[in-house]
């Protein structure tokens, strides 16, 4: 199993650009006993003979000679190892959805992890992909978008890495999650 979920979160992020997304959204919801993780994009999307295949940890669809998948493949490890379940969907020009939901009191649940420092260095490294965040609990919902950067006249840089990492921690500590835990 993974350290901690943010992992999961960096290696679905990573396969979304590789797609070539243009957008791609991660959500972190908590409701009652329920985590549920998701990643979306617009990327390229996969057939089905790739959907198919796309939890085999042998399995890539990365240009290398002797590529694994393990992403996904690891991914799936946690669901079954917590009770969990894992839902794949994609199709060609469509996109990607990868959506994780795992008991949140589970004694041997990976904690969040440094979400925010995971995602911010992702979102600025990406020149002309807009992100989304969106983090939930019982209590509400707090979303961002690099959208919102954008509009402000600021440019993605690295002079702006810890604004997003606080800006993302702001948004965790609003629903009560907590990435230790």
């Amino acid at each position: 199993m993974v350290e901690d979920l943010s992992l999961h979160v960096a290696d679905l992020v990573l396969n979304s650009l590789r797609a070539g997304a243009k957008r791609i959204q991660v959500s972190l919801e908590r409701k009652g006993d329920r985590l549920t993780l998701e990643v979306t994009d617009d990327g390229r999307g996969m057939r089905e003979e790739e959907l198919a295949q796309a939890l085999d940890p042998f399995f890539t669809t990365k240009d290398a000679p002797h590529g694994i998948g393990l992403g996904l493949a690891l991914v799936r490890q946690t669901a079954e190892e917590l009770g969990g379940k894992l839902e794949v969907d994609s199709a060609p020009e469509r996109g990607t959805r990868v959506r994780l939901s795992i008991p949140y009191r589970h004694p041997d649940r990976p904690p969040l992890g440094d979400l925010a420092g995971t995602l911010a260095p992702l979102m600025i490294s990406a020149s002309g992909v807009e992100f989304s965040v969106r983090l939930a609990d019982d209590r509400g919902d707090w979303e961002f978008t690099t959208r919102e950067l954008g509009t402000a006249g600021v440019a993605l840089g690295p002079g702006v890495l810890s604004c997003l990492e606080e800006r993302i921690r702001e948004g965790l500590a609003s629903v009560g999650l907590k990435e230790d835990e």
